[in-house]
C-alpha cells in the first residue's frame, strides 16, 4: 500500500477513536512522520475526502456531530494486515474443511488479489499455518447457514435431532441462543420450547431443519453462563460438584498452564499439583482423566474416583481377554 494512504487511514482512525483533540508533536510520534508532512495530510483529507477535522488550541479532532457516519472511500489495507486477514481465513476455513466455503472464497481471493498487486504472493501465509483437528465431525453446512441465520435474525428453529446414542428422533422448538465451537466441533446452544429448558444440540445430529416465522425468545446473559459455562464440559448444566485432580510432578508442569475451565483453582502441593475443576455431569471430565493415566489421581469426591475406577477396571478387562 501507498505510505500516505497508509498514514491517512491510521490517522482517520486515531481521529475516529480518540477522546481528546491530538496534538502535532502527538500525531508526529504517532504516525512515524514529520510535522510537514502531518499538515499536508490534515489538508489533503480536508480537501479531497471532506473529512471532518476541527482543530482548537489543543489540537485536531474530527466533529463529533459527524465523525461516526465518516468513512475514507476505498478499502484500504496494509501489507501486514492483509496478510493477518489471510491467516485468519485460513484457520476459519480449518475449523471444518468445506464448511461455508462458497461465503468464504471470495473474500479469500479479494484478499490473495490486493496481496499479489503489492507484489506479496500470499502462499507463504497459507504454507506455515497447520490446524490438525483431532475428532472433527462432519457438519451439514446448510444445516450451519440455517442456524446462523436464525440465530442472528432472533427466530425460532423446527430440528429433527438424533443423539448419536440413541436411535429415535425427535422432534424439537428451539429459541437460539449461540454458538459454540468446541473440541473441533460445533454446537447450538438454545431453549428448547419442547422440553421447556435449556439445551446444547451438537450440528452433526440434527437430521432436519428449518427456520421459522416465529420470534426466538431470549434468554438473560447471566442465566446462559449461569447454566452452560459454570460446569465443566459442553453438556454442562449448573456446576453442583467440584473435582479434585492431583497430578504428578511432571505432568503438572503442562497442566499449570492449561485452562481445563474459566473457575478453575490450581496449586502446587510439594511435588504433586493440585487442580480443582467445577463440573455437573462428569462424563467429559472421566474422559479427561483417564487419557492421563497413571499421572493423575482423582482425590475427590468420591463418587467420581470410585467411577473413574470402575472405568479403570472395564479397560482392564478387555486387555485381559485371551
Amino acid at each position: 500500500m501507498d505510505s500516505k494512504k497508509y498514514r491517512q487511514r491510521r490517522m482517520n482512525h486515531l481521529f475516529k477513536y480518540c477522546r481528546y483533540p491530538l496534538a502535532i508533536t502527538e500525531l508526529c510520534e504517532k504516525l512515524e512522520a514529520s510535522d510537514k508532512t502531518i499538515y499536508r495530510d490534515i489538508q489533503e483529507l480536508r480537501d479531497l475526502y471532506q473529512a471532518p477535522i476541527c482543530s482548537n488550541k489543543q489540537g485536531y479532532y474530527y466533529d463529533p456531530a459527524s465523525a461516526g457516519s465518516f468513512e475514507l472511500p476505498g478499502t484500504w489495507f496494509s501489507d501486514a494486515e492483509l496478510q493477518a486477514l489471510l491467516a485468519a481465513q485460513q484457520l476459519l476455513s480449518q475449523i471444518q474443511p468445506g464448511l461455508l466455503d462458497e461465503q468464504i472464497t471470495p473474500l479469500k481471493q479479494f484478499i490473495i488479489n490486493m496481496l499479489s498487486q503489492h507484489g506479496h504472493p500470499p502462499n507463504d501465509a497459507l504454507q506455515r499455518i497447520r490446524i490438525l483437528g483431532i475428532g472433527q465431525r462432519s457438519s451439514n453446512p446448510q444445516h450451519f447457514i440455517k442456524v446462523a441465520q436464525a440465530l442472528l435474525d432472533r427466530q425460532q428453529l423446527t430440528i429433527t435431532y438424533q443423539k448419536r446414542t440413541e436411535q429415535q428422533r425427535s422432534q424439537r422448538t428451539i429459541s437460539p441462543q449461540r454458538m459454540t465451537h468446541y473440541r473441533d466441533n460445533w454446537y447450538l446452544d438454545g431453549w428448547c420450547h419442547t422440553k421447556k429448558a435449556l439445551r446444547t444440540f451438537s450440528l452433526d445430529s440434527i437430521q432436519q431443519i428449518a427456520v421459522t416465522p416465529e420470534a426466538a425468545i431470549d434468554i438473560p446473559q447471566q442465566q446462559l453462563q449461569q447454566h452452560l459455562e459454570t460446569a465443566f464440559g459442553i453438556f454442562a448444566g449448573s456446576a453442583d460438584k467440584t473435582a479434585l485432580l492431583l497430578f504428578n510432578q511432571q505432568r503438572g508442569r503442562y497442566i499449570e498452564k492449561e485452562q481445563w475451565h474459566p473457575n478453575q483453582q490450581g496449586e502446587w502441593q510439594g511435588d504433586s499439583y493440585q487442580l480443582r475443576i467445577p463440573y455437573h455431569n462428569p462424563t467429559e471430565l472421566i474422559m479427561d482423566i483417564l487419557k492421563y493415566g497413571a499421572d493423575v489421581e482423582v482425590i475427590a469426591p468420591e463418587a467420581l474416583r470410585q467411577a473413574v475406577k470402575r472405568e479403570i477396571t472395564r479397560i482392564a478387562a478387555v486387555y485381559e481377554k485371551k
